[in-house]
């Protein structure tokens, strides 16, 4: 892998020159402290050095907004990153993000030079300072999607996609250290003649520094227009299976990736996934989390799927804005019943490292008041009333009910009972799961694991509820399945890619291209429902479920197979029609789908819910995209 600075953005900066620190090795809570320290003491240097002085006006600032006018950047609209960071520091608002990105913070504050810091395992091919070529991308920050970068602009970039916009002003999040990162190249930007050998001497500190506080083994190296490329002493490191599950479908690791990742290498874990059988469909939602549990059953671990048969009957409190009806246990039951059936097609409850499947009624059906009690012992009710969604019931004058304070101790419990390592659930279940590791620790004296999963929204863009019409089961018919992943909004297809399917990054990134280059989405839907439905059935299933969408919904063909329903003659309401043909269960939710513009007779829409029409027979009455009867007097 080699690093270097372009011939075409030589010719514009012919004085410019980087500093490289390669570090290898690196330990993330090494020294810490030391981190801190430096930085701190790099931030009260900053300022003396500032004092009474226009940021811009320093001669290291200076020269960026010369160099990168050169190339068209107005470094007032888009500073290099030296000066947001020292604007930053002086205003006591220096980022403190981990100790890489500290420590190269530090260095920077204090000789006033731009240092990034990139993962270098996440890099691809050769990495390089130079202008950007037609048809690239560039990921920001804390985004998925990709936006196209201009041509000509100067950037770091690699084989797959530019790492650093505008040469020095903001970095991508492909490249960014984490929590797992073990190689890092730190690049320190400078000019010949005016900061290269303040550049130099920043290198030579920041390896020290690196192998004092971060545990690394360094080496530092030079470009420049005499010697534009040099070989790196290290190529990437592909991730493991271990790194790829990590690496996501994870919002967050407690108590750090360092130790997650640790727990999970030293060998099996018991790790569980509760859910609560408030209603029969397990959904793709669902399915996130139990995807990931998947992945860690395969690499050995021990999965429980625990079943809040207990729990279901108090209801979950989290996201609502009121009380939960609780369910009876003949309901929740109910619902349960085909869970096992459903997960299966996603986990293995059989072979040689089957899931375990269990229900927390085993154990808090026999519990005792004096044993709720000693639970509750552990937590405080001001714990408690900082969750969100009792603040907001506070503010909105709203009751909060003592079974619903009860319900994360319930969940925490559980982590108890199953003497389980870890946990893995949403993010809107982080509450709970951190009140499972506050019990672990006191009852088990053990620090339980929690992996932290991303919501999925609804077809809608709305939480993915069942009374909301925009759930995806992972059992329904591989027609309703693909017609409802084609009634997704734009703006989540890349989530559902990303979340849903298997594509590996090579292929996440041709969708995130083809979105930022405004190919049609109906094309990218496609796609993505033949995958899911092939992920759930078969491919034969999905493409078959293709045929009849494009057949009925694209050409505007009759099925193939329209149920005949017997119904009364003569004129009447089509309110009264629709509940009488199966299409509507009631003549309320008849009068949305005819306000939705849903309901047609014979292929002519009806769109006034006090409408009356004739049955004639063969007549073909439709509401909605999937649901169509042929009328018989």
């Amino acid at each position: 892998m080699r690093f270097f600075l372009g011939q075409d953005l030589l010719e514009r900066a012919p004085d410019a020159c980087v500093a490289v620190v390669v570090a290898q090795g690196v330990q993330h809570n090494h020294a810490a402290e030391g981190v801190r320290a430096r930085l701190d003491a790099a931030i009260a240097a900053a300022k003396e050095r500032l004092r009474g002085r226009a940021v811009e006006q320093a001669p290291e600032i200076s020269v960026w907004h010369d160099r990168l006018g050169r190339f068209g950047v107005d470094a007032r609209e888009s500073p290099p990153s030296i000066e947001t960071l020292v604007r930053r520091a002086l205003a006591d608002d220096a980022p403190r993000v981990g100790p890489i990105v500290d420590l190269a913070n530090a260095i920077s504050l204090k000789h006033l030079l731009p240092v990034g810091a990139h993962d270098l395992d996440r890099l691809v091919g050769d990495l390089g300072v130079r202008l950007a070529r037609r048809g690239e991308y560039f990921t920001g920050l804390g985004e998925s999607g990709v936006t196209a970068v201009p041509e000509g602009e100067p950037v770091y970039a690699d084989d797959r996609e530019v790492r650093t916009r505008r040469w020095v002003w903001r970095q991508g999040d492909r490249g960014k250290v984490t929590a797992a990162t073990r190689t890092v190249f730190f690049p320190i930007d400078g000019f010949v003649g005016v900061t290269d050998q303040a550049a130099r001497t920043a290198a030579e500190e920041l390896a020290r520094a690196a192998e004092e506080l971060l545990g690394a083994r360094t080496r530092v190296l030079w470009v420049d227009k005499s010697a534009p490329c040099v070989e790196l002493p290290v190529a990437p490191t592909p991730p493991d299976a271990l790194d790829r599950v990590l690496g996501h479908g994870f919002v967050e690791l407690y108590p750090s990736r360092e130790e997650v990742e640790r727990r999970l290498r030293s060998g099996p874990q018991r790790i569980y996934m509760g859910v609560d059988p408030t209603s029969p469909i397990i959904h793709i939602g669902h399915a996130v989390g139990i995807r990931k549990l998947a992945q860690l059953q395969k690499l050995g671990h021990r999965i429980i799927l625990l079943i809040g048969d207990f729990t279901g009957r108090i209801g979950d409190p989290t996201g609502k804005d009121a009380a939960r009806v609780p369910l009876t246990r003949e309901q929740v039951l109910a619902n349960a019943e085909t869970y096992k059936e459903q997960v299966a097609k996603i986990l293995d409850f059989d072979g040689p490292n089957p899931v375990e499947l269990r229900f927390n009624g085993e154990w808090w059906d026999a519990m005792t008041a004096a044993d709720m009690i000693r639970v509750a012992a552990h937590f405080t009710v001001q714990q408690m009333i900082q969750r969100d969604m009792f603040q907001r019931r506070l503010q909105e004058n709203k009751p909060i009910s003592l079974h619903e304070f009860m319900y994360p101790l319930l969940q925490g419990y559980d982590s108890v009972a199953l003497e389980t390592d870890g946990e893995l659930g949403g993010t809107d279940q982080t509450f709970n799961m951190l009140a499972g590791r506050t019990l672990m620790r006191a009852l088990r004296d053990k620090e339980k694991i929690v992996f932290v999963c991303p919501l999925l929204e609804g077809t809608d863009g709305r939480k993915m509820s069942k009374s909301f019409g925009n759930v995806i089961g992972v059992s329904d018919p591989p027609y309703d399945m693909y017609a409802r992943v084609m009634s997704l909004t734009d703006d989540l297809l890349l989530k559902y890619y990303e979340l849903c399917t298997d594509l590996d990054e090579d292929a996440l990134d041709e969708v995130r291209h083809q979105l930022a280059m405004g190919v049609n989405p109906m094309e990218l839907k496609k796609r993505l429902a033949r995958t899911i439905v092939a992920l759930y059935h078969s491919a034969e299933a999905a493409r078959q479920a293709e045929q009849r969408f494009e057949r009925e919904v694209q050409r505007h063909e009759l099925p193939q197979d329209v149920p005949t329903v017997r119904v009364t003659a003569g004129t009447r309401p089509v309110v009264d029609l629709l509940v009488e043909a199966g299409l509507a269960s009631s003549k309320g939710e008849a009068r949305r789908l005819i306000d939705g513009g849903a309901v047609r007779l014979d292929d002519q829409p009806i769109r006034d819910r006090a409408a009356t029409v004739e049955v004639r027979p063969g007549a073909v009455l439709r509401a909605g995209k999937r649901s169509y009867a042929r009328l018989e007097a």
